[in-house]
């Protein structure tokens, strides 16, 4: 008794019907927030090289309050505002972080990415439980819109 092939249809009820829609819940195209995570008392030169090792543009910033991000960008204006000063890599991501909008998993991408360009932030945290559970950037927001049109 043979097997019978693994076909699109067959493959494709195995998947939940949320992971096969035009338009996914964010729970399903989130990353993990543990590897950006840094401390508020994080100094910037320490950030930017996590920044670098990780690939990534911007880093979650915890300490006292909501969930904050620090960008690459910001990172590198903070250096160089009024000229390069290199005293400043000593100062800590947690003054420069900015308050990051959040969405819970159920949230549609459509909806994360309108959010995205009204709030002006390429990085949205999500939160389940009252809790940051993953993180969702523009760059894998934009992945996943070009993944649905490679199928086609």
């Amino acid at each position: 008794m043979t097997t019978p092939p693994v076909t699109t249809a067959t493959s494709a009820a195995s998947a939940p019907p949320e992971a096969l829609d035009d338009d996914q819940p964010v729970g399903f195209l989130m990353g993990p927030l543990a590897p950006l995570e840094v401390p508020a008392t994080t100094r910037v030169s320490t950030a930017l090289h996590r920044l670098r090792a990780l690939g990534t543009d911007h880093l979650v910033v915890r300490g006292h309050g909501p969930v904050r991000a620090v960008s690459e960008v910001d990172l590198l204006r903070h250096l160089l505002d009024g000229g390069a000063r290199p005293a400043r890599q000593l100062d800590t991501v947690g003054a420069l972080a900015t308050r990051v909008p959040t969405v819970a998993p159920t949230v549609r991408r459509s909806r994360a990415a309108e959010l995205m360009l009204a709030e002006g932030h390429a990085l949205l945290i999500v939160v389940a439980d009252g809790e940051p559970c993953g993180v969702l950037d523009a760059r894998t927001l934009l992945r996943s819109v070009a993944e649905r049109f490679r199928r086609r």
